[in-house]
């Protein structure tokens, strides 16, 4: 409980009627960040904007220590410092507590750890003693992140028990928690040190700190992710959560029941629907204290999230055969849509500078449920929207599909930071993403330009690592899917084998952060002539086939020499429609390409065992296309005539030693193998031993 309704009516007067009380004090205690190290002068610190917030009937005092520690025994203990010895003099009505960052240093926490709860608690103590009905508040600290020159060296686990320890600590001695990480933890851009907040930064904690200090008042209000025409996932509990003020009663009417919950302190609540089967639609109503909410026209079914670069942006209105969709969109009411319309395009210009502080914020996605309209369809994923209309008709469920992609994005700006940060090899690179090889060069070239104008050290940008993630998927991690559906690699081909390592990463990620065993659906790379994408596309092969539930869509036969967004996006979006009906739904098709899964050589013969069909057959003439041996000494020999035999192909090779075979291994290829359902053999390098 916060300390103000404890002090009763009487003070709650006094912000009322801004009554003449005496001075409450406010001790704000740790290390350089409540110092306010590196700001431009001792006003931008946290505890004196938090004066401000305030006003006249409280007394905060600044009493942090550059370079202090929690620990007794470590190398700058708060305990020996002037500071402590001010704060205890000051005796403080109210503290707030934010050590922890300095005991990271390799001097302290390696050798000294047992100790850190017994001191803790004593210093709390300490403070009890001079005033006994102090109220004591202790915060989780704020980021240090990947920049950090000890990070990797031991800082980063440190920094993780410390962590750990706070709420425990917390709860030993009757204190209240402040939770000043997650604040920041996604403001890169605001701790040019990596360990020190700008003075924005420092805002956004005295903001944080006063939040717990005073009731907030604010309008009842539902998470974004919610809103009339959605669809619901059926089968599941669905979370519905919002804002109101602190302790508000919040009452929801939904098919016929009534729930009630209460907003904790600072605002939040949240309730979980019960399961439904398929259909609608519902309304939900949501009443607080002076106000209600009524969402409506709302559905269950499956909902699926479409995320990725540019080919998954690709809007409808640009796809061959955009006008039969457009024509129809009435009869598909029960697809719904949320389309996250970026902020800005990555286009080759140089942002404003009101761009570039929105980017910083994280407020690149708006967005809300829409039915489909031939208006709203045109600049919806084309590859989504017809992956949705294919889903609705031959499932006869409402479908609800959000869009949730960035032109050009790389895989790491998809990646939650913590997952980045806990890996040694991308924890190396990813605060100098911009200088860094692991980076493609376009990425690099582009965030220069759209960036040109910033004078920030750490300016946001959606082609930085965990950048998507933190403006975007956070946002939807406490949504139930029935699966993702994934287009994405092109600003990551330069380099094959890194974006396997970054792609199991991703999927691991993405499951852990929304807490569901989530299918992925994913686009292999189409054809152009680029020379990189044939060994990307037989790398995303060998991913399907080692991850479990992830599947891939082939998609080079519809691809372009030239474009690297080929407009035949129709049959991409039915190709991934088609692997959910198979392993979602059990539906006789048979929607995984085929793959070679064995090999056999006898007298100047081999032969390819595939699976994922009954048959193989080559589609527009008798010659196989596209089909070559690598030889001994590296050479290139084409094949063009082979045998089908059901699901096996055999081919005489040349009078030599063979080291590899190859199919759909041209940049832009004319491969012509499918199997009996349609689906195109997959690019494929079989290494022949």
């Amino acid at each position: 409980m916060k300390w103000l309704p404890k002090y009763g009516l009487l003070l709650g007067l006094f912000f009322i009627v801004h009554c003449s009380l005496a001075q409450r004090r406010v001790a704000c205690i740790g290390d350089s960040v409540t110092k306010g190290y590196g700001l431009k002068d001792s006003t931008s610190s946290y505890p004196a904007q938090l004066q401000k917030l305030l006003g006249n009937g409280f007394m905060v005092g600044n009493f942090g220590h550059s370079g202090a520690t929690l620990l007794n025994q470590g190398h700058n203990p708060y305990t020996k410092t002037k500071e402590y010895k001010e704060a205890l003099a000051f005796v403080p009505d109210v503290i707030v507590i934010a050590l922890g960052l300095n005991d990271t240093d390799p001097r302290n926490w390696p050798h000294y750890r047992n100790e850190f709860f017994a001191n803790y608690s004593q210093l709390i103590a300490d403070f009890r003693k001079v005033n006994p009905q102090v109220e004591v508040f202790i915060c989780t600290m704020t980021p240090i992140f990947s920049g950090h020159s000890r990070f990797l060296s031991g800082t980063r686990e440190w920094f993780d028990q410390i962590q750990e320890l706070i709420p425990a600590i917390a709860k030993a001695n009757g204190a209240m928690l402040i939770d000043n990480h997650s604040k920041l933890k996604s403001r890169f851009d605001l701790f040019d040190d990596y360990i020190h907040p700008t003075t924005s930064g420092a805002t956004i904690l005295a903001e944080n700190v006063y939040a717990y200090l005073v009731p907030v008042q604010q309008d009842l209000s539902v998470s974004s992710t919610w809103g009339s025409h959605m669809v619901l996932q059926r089968h599941v509990p669905n979370r519905i959560f919002g804002k109101a003020s602190a302790l508000e009663q919040i009452t929801l009417e939904f098919d016929g029941q009534k729930y009630a919950t209460q907003a904790d302190d600072l605002g939040d609540w949240e309730m979980v629907l019960p399961s439904r089967k398929a259909g609608g639609p519902y309304s939900i109503t949501i009443v607080g204290k002076t106000s209600t909410i009524r969402l409506t026209d709302i559905l269950f079914g499956d909902v699926y999230l479409a995320s990725g670069q540019s080919n998954m942006a690709f809007q409808l209105q640009s796809m061959e055969n955009a006008a039969y969709y457009v024509d129809n969109a009435s009869k598909h009411a029960t697809v719904r849509l949320f389309n996250n319309y970026n902020l800005v395009e990555t286009n080759n210009v140089a942002w404003n500078r009101v761009t570039l502080d929105k980017v910083n914020k994280l407020d690149f996605f708006k967005g809300q449920w829409e039915v489909p309209s031939a208006a709203n369809i045109k600049l919806f994923s084309a590859v989504a929207y017809v992956f949705a209309v294919e889903l609705n008709t031959n499932l006869d469920v409402p479908i609800g599909i959000i869009q949730l992609a960035v032109g050009g994005s790389n895989t790491e700006s998809w990646i939650p930071r913590k997952a980045l940060e806990d890996d040694n090899l991308l924890a190396s690179y990813i605060h100098t993403w911009r200088k860094s090889d692991f980076i493609q060069d376009f990425c690099r070239s582009r965030a220069t330009k759209n960036l040109e104008l910033t004078e920030l050290k750490n300016q946001r940008h959606p082609y930085e690592p965990a950048y998507n993630y933190e403006s975007g998927l956070e946002k939807w991690k406490n949504t139930q899917l029935a699966g993702v559906l994934w287009y994405q690699g092109e600003s990551n081909a330069h380099n094959v084998e890194h974006h396997a390592y970054l792609f199991e990463k991703l999927v691991a990620s993405w499951r852990d952060a929304l807490q569901q065993d989530l299918p992925f659906y994913f686009v292999q790379l189409s054809s152009i002539d680029r020379p990189s994408w044939p060994s990307f596309r037989d790398s995303q092969r060998v991913l399907s086939n080692k991850l479990p539930k992830v599947y891939m869509a082939v998609s080079y036969d519809v691809g372009d020499v030239k474009d690297v967004h080929p407009h035949k996006k129709e049959i991409i979006g039915k190709r991934l429609a088609n692997l959910v009906k198979q392993h979602a739904h059990k539906m006789k098709v048979q929607a995984d390409a085929p793959s070679p899964i064995s090999y056999s050589m006898k007298d100047g013969e081999i032969t390819l065992v595939f699976n994922n069909c009954k048959a193989l057959m080559l589609k527009e003439g008798d010659l196989i296309k596209d089909l070559q041996v690598v030889n001994a000494q590296g050479a290139i020999v084409p094949i063009t005539k082979l045998v089908i035999d059901k699901n096996k192909i055999r081919f005489r090779i040349p009078n030599q030693q063979i080291r590899a075979v190859q199919y759909a291994y041209t940049p832009f290829s004319l491969g012509n193998l499918v199997s009996d359902t349609a689906i195109p053999v997959s690019t494929f390098n079989i290494n022949i031993e």
